[in-house]
């Protein structure tokens, strides 16, 4: 026996170890291992006394002199640095050093190594704590070696092997299905617009916390998979989700609600810009690049550029609009998960240098019209045609302000028809290029009343031929005009009046029911399909008129040939052209002693044709119905025409313009016996 524990002490001395089974308790940080080992160093060669991983100790030394160590024990949470405290002692005469070195994973961690020296024969140092960044201890099992040399280099070396956890986080989802790419620990999603909501969900049940950064105050608490934030203020949020499930890890991410940021330049080392801010540009033609924290999509007012899902944009500078102020807009795309959000548009004026065009008449190579709409149940109607470029000011009366036009032709503008002479253009008012919102579909007209009463300069620049330009001042007066004008019906101000001709409903074999007719059957199978056949409206393209009737104007309009006509119709059809001076509508009604059982009402199609049902299969209608008795087909047949009188009142003329309205009625009935 004494043999072999002398054998086994031999052994050590040479390894500088010994293995022990003794149960350690685990502390804050670590768990029990499932298998653990133990070293022994002899005393007279350098020691460690203590290593401590974060307040617990891993390694120390028994009374007997031998190091023990507490393997795969320690267990450091994911993300955590490792604090380590050590003691060491080397043993020597004359000037005693005591020498430190660390190794992770079998590499040495220079950072860490240190040495100092002392006369005494046992120099027992305390290192101060030192601290391994988490961002060196990735998730597994990692093996740091301790080494203790002293002034002749006799070493002693300590092993401890320990487990970094891995994050295991819940799957979250943008928007309410947990599906698609999941959103990782940390981001920062952004909600662009001055407030908003988002919807989050999880693959797990858990509880969702969210707190404004600023305050640190909670804004919504929840328990469940489907979270809501809720209306979100501009500002900065932190979302946290805690799952159920204790093996899980918490969740947590940014929310950032606000707009994105424009810079001038191609990255965010550029001039930061504020929304509607003004920046000049430097020559004309130029370039001007803008850059946005966030992809999204670009337009620019008056040369028509636009860009999608880019943050970057190279704004061209056109020498056709010197002296002018043109917006670049950019609206960002939003985040998946977005519920809503408020405009999140930013825009920027570029002021491009030199002078704008004058307002000579020497210069002016086209004309432009002015209408007025005075209330939402009247028409548009021209009031001023055929002005040219002037510096005198074009005076617009109208109590109160509703809708003050300026066009490139009036009848095209108002009935659609006809050519729109100059054509698509870029309007500017007061020397800034507008928005398209302010202008028709096709860009020949500027809705002129939404910049209120004043005296406006307006330009006009064809986008087909950039020297066909225009430039005046129109002033907006809400007031009543000074002097009664006289007034005239116009092109499109009335409609010719329909000839009537009673409605017939015909079968396929040519027999035809007339309003009041009756027909007795035993059976519905005795019912063929019935046609319609009534007045309405048919467009017959173009017609050329005269511009200004009795007049030296030798221009002529093309506008809409709308007539008349007498024929097979559908039910429920629909016959309206725009603001066409003439229309037709019918509906159908089934009744069977007075209950409706089947009604077309009249609606157009998709492709603006007239709509409605070509027949009516009156036979298989009663036979689903299953009744006997009287059936009536009522058809009602709506012919509208406009009409246009000149009134004097006050000794004024006023122009009156309605609508009157024709209506056809056929009723035919059907009794099953």
């Amino acid at each position: 026996m004494k043999k072999w524990l002398a054998s086994v002490l031999l052994v050590c001395l040479v390894t500088g170890s010994f293995y022990s089974e003794a149960s350690v308790s685990p502390a804050f940080g670590a768990t029990k291992a499932v298998k653990r080992d133990s070293q022994t160093t002899k005393h007279q060669k350098p020691v460690h006394e203590l290593i401590v991983f974060n307040d617990y100790q891993v390694a120390g030394l028994s009374e007997e002199g031998w190091n023990w160590v507490k393997n795969d024990e320690f267990i450091l949470p994911p993300d955590t640095p490792l604090d380590i405290d050590l003691i060491q002692t080397t043993f020597g005469s004359g000037t005693n050093m005591n020498k430190k070195e660390v190794y992770l994973d079998g590499v040495l961690m220079p950072e860490f190594s240190s040495v100092t020296a002392d006369n005494q024969t046992s120099f027992r140092w305390e290192v101060p704590r030192f601290t391994i960044p988490a961002a060196q201890l990735s998730a597994g099992v990692h093996t740091l070696s301790f080494v203790v040399s002293d002034a002749v280099d006799t070493k002693s070396t300590v092993h401890v092997r320990f487990r970094v956890e891995a994050y295991n986080f819940p799957f979250i989802y943008p928007g309410e299905q947990a599906a698609g790419a999941s959103i990782p620990t940390g981001a920062t999603e952004s909600l662009f617009g001055q407030y908003g909501s988002k919807v989050y969900t999880s693959n797990k049940s858990g509880t969702w916390k969210l707190v404004k950064k600023s305050s640190n105050s909670e804004v919504n608490h929840f328990t469940g998979q489907v979270f809501s934030t809720g209306v979100l203020l501009a500002g900065d949020y932190g979302l946290t989700f805690i799952p159920d499930d204790a093996n899980l890890s918490p969740w947590q991410i940014t929310i950032q609600v606000g707009l994105p940021s424009l810079y001038l330049g191609t990255d965010s080392n550029g001039q930061k810009l504020s929304d509607r801010q003004k920046i000049s540009a430097e020559s004309v033609p130029g370039t001007i690049q803008l850059f946005s924290s966030a992809s999204g999509r670009w337009w620019v007012d008056g040369t028509g550029q636009t860009l999608s899902g880019s943050q970057h944009i190279d704004v061209a500078i056109p020498e056709s609009l010197k002296g002018m102020t043109i917006s670049v807009t950019f609206e960002p795309d939003q985040d998946e998960g977005t519920e809503r959000a408020s405009r999140s548009a930013t825009s920027i004026q570029i002021q491009i240098p030199g002078d704008s065009q004058s307002c000579d008449v020497s210069s002016a190579r086209t004309t432009l019209d002015v209408l007025v709409q005075n209330n939402k149940s009247s028409s548009l109607q021209e009031e001023r045609s055929n002005l040219y470029s002037s510096d005198a000011t074009v005076k617009i009366y109208q109590n109160p302000i509703h809708k003050v036009w300026v066009a490139t032709a009036s009848d095209h503008f108002r009935f659609g028809s006809g050519s729109a002479e100059e054509g698509p253009g870029v309007w500017a008012v007061n020397n800034v290029v507008v928005d398209t919102s302010y202008l028709n579909g096709d860009h020949t007209g500027l809705e002129l009343s939404r910049y209120k009463t004043g005296r406006h300069k307006i330009n006009y620049y064809s986008k087909a031929n950039p020297e066909l330009s225009w430039c005046g001042y129109i002033e907006i007066i809400e007031d009543t005009p000074p002097t009664a004008s006289t007034q005239s019906c116009e092109v499109g101000d009335k409609g010719t009046v329909p000839t009537l001709t009673p409605m017939k409903l015909r079968t396929k074999d040519g027999k035809e029911y007339a309003n009041g007719d009756k027909m007795v059957v035993n059976s519905p199978d005795e019912l063929e399909e019935l046609q319609l056949s009534a007045t309405h409206v048919i467009n017959k393209g173009l017609k050329k008129i005269r511009r200004d009737k009795g007049k030296k104007d030798n221009r002529f309009l093309y506008i809409t040939n709308l007539q008349w006509e007498y024929g097979a119709v559908p039910y429920g059809a629909m016959f309206d052209f725009g603001d066409g001076e003439i229309s037709a509508k019918n509906e159908l009604v089934v009744k069977y002693n007075g209950e409706v059982i089947k009604a077309y009402k009249p609606r157009k199609s998709e492709d603006y044709e007239p709509g409605g049902y070509d027949s009516l299969d009156l036979g298989r209608l009663i036979e689903q119905d299953g009744r006997t008795g009287e059936y009536t087909v009522e058809v009602e047949n709506t012919l509208t025409y406009r009409t246009c009188i000149i009134v004097e009142r006050y000794s004024a003329y006023k122009k009156k313009i309605d609508d009157e309205k024709i209506v056809q009625r056929l009723v035919f009935t059907v009794e099953v016996k």
